[in-house]
C-alpha cells in the first residue's frame, strides 16, 4: 500500500526538478547536470529502501532532502539569499566533479588516520579493559582515574597535541585514539565487572585456566557491548579527526573545508561539508551492518 509520505516525497522530487529546469538560470550557474544526478540518486535510493524495507523513514528522509533542496534552489534563484554565503546548489554539487581529485585524496588521507586511531584504541581498550576488569584490585584502582580522564573532551586538548607531537599524522592518531579508547576501556571494565559470578564460579569449578577464562568466557560475554557502542565511538572519532585537520593538516576532509573557508570560497566549503556528511552516513551504515551481523539478537 502506497502511503501519504511516499506520495509527498515523490511530489517534492518532481517539484525539485521543475525548479532546476524551469526557473531562469543565471549565468553564474556552471551546469545543472551534477544536481540532477544527485536528485536522481536520492530518488533511486529512496525507492529501493522503500520497497525493500517498507519503512516510513525512507519517505520522510527523502522528503526532507527534497524540501531542503527546494528552499535552497528557490532562495538562490530568486535572490533571497546572500550570493557569497549561500552559493547556488548547482555550483556546490559541481565541485564534486571539478575538485574530485582533492576530495578523493582527502578521503583516503582521513580514512587512513581514522582507521589506525580507532584500531589501536579498540584493541588496547578491549584487552586492557579485560585484564583490569577481571582483577578486582586493579579495577577499583583504575576505574575512578578513568572516569576523570574520560570526561575531558579530546577536542579541548587537540590544539596542544597538534603543537607538541612531532608530526600532524601522529597527533591526529593520538586524538582519535583518545576519543575511542576511554569509552571502550570503561565499557570493558564495567562489562567484565558485571558478569554473573555464577558463571565465573562454574568455570573455576571446572578448573578452567586464566587464559581460557579471559578469552573464551569473559571476552565473548563483554565484546557485544563494545561493538554496540561502536557507532558512538565512530562519531566521536570523526569529530576529533576533522577538528584536528582544520588546525594543522595539509590534506584530509577537515583541511579541505578549512582551506577554502580561509578564502571565503563557500561553494567549496559547503561541498566539503556535504561530502563529510555523506562519508559519515556511509560509515555509520557499515557499522550498523557489522553490528547486525555480530550482535544479531539486538536487532
Amino acid at each position: 500500500m502506497i502511503s501519504v509520505y511516499f506520495i509527498i516525497s515523490n511530489i517534492l522530487f518532481v517539484a525539485t526538478n521543475i525548479l532546476i529546469f524551469v526557473l531562469p538560470r543565471p549565468a553564474k550557474i556552471q551546469t545543472i547536470i551534477p544536481i540532477v544526478v544527485v536528485t536522481a540518486l536520492v530518488e533511486i535510493i529512496f525507492l529501493i529502501k522503500h520497497f525493500l524495507t517498507k519503512k516510513r523513514s525512507a519517505s520522510t528522509i527523502s522528503a526532507f532532502v527534497y524540501a531542503l533542496l527546494i528552499v535552497w534552489i528557490a532562495a538562490t534563484r530568486f535572490g533571497f539569499a546572500h550570493p557569497v554565503l549561500v552559493p547556488f546548489p548547482e555550483n556546490v554539487f559541481n565541485i564534486f566533479v571539478t575538485n574530485r581529485k582533492d576530495l578523493i585524496e582527502g578521503f583516503f588521507s582521513s580514512m587512513k588516520i581514522l582507521f589506525l586511531g580507532i584500531s589501536i584504541a579498540m584493541i588496547l581498550g578491549i584487552f586492557l579493559g579485560l585484564f583490569i576488569g577481571y582483577i578486582q584490585g586493579l579495577r577499583e584502582t583504575f576505574l575512578p582515574i578513568t572516569k576523570v580522564l574520560s570526561t575531558i573532551p579530546p577536542l579541548v586538548y587537540t590544539p596542544y597535541v597538534v603543537a607538541v607531537m612531532p608530526t600532524f599524522y601522529s597527533a591526529s592518531i593520538f586524538v582519535i585514539f583518545s576519543a575511542v579508547f576511554w569509552p571502550t576501556f570503561m565499557s570493558m571494565i564495567a562489562r567484565v565487572g558485571s558478569i554473573d559470578k555464577k558463571i565465573i564460579d562454574s568455570a573455576r569449578g571446572m578448573n578452567v585456566s586464566t587464559p581460557t577464562m579471559l578469552f573464551k568466557i569473559i571476552l565473548p560475554y563483554s565484546l557485544p557491548e563494545v561493538i554496540a557502542r561502536l557507532s558512538t565511538s565512530l562519531t566521536s572519532a570523526m569529530l576529533c579527526l576533522t577538528g584536528a585537520e582544520m588546525l594543522g593538516a595539509s590534506a584530509g576532509l577537515g583541511y579541505f573545508v578549512k582551506k577554502f573557508s580561509d578564502y571565503a570560497d563557500y561553494t567549496r566549503v559547503l561541498a566539503g561539508i556535504i561530502y563529510i556528511a555523506i562519508i559519515v552516513t556511509i560509515l555509520n551504515i557499515l557499522v550498523e551492518l557489522l553490528q547486525k551481523k555480530v550482535i544479531k539478537w539486538r536487532y
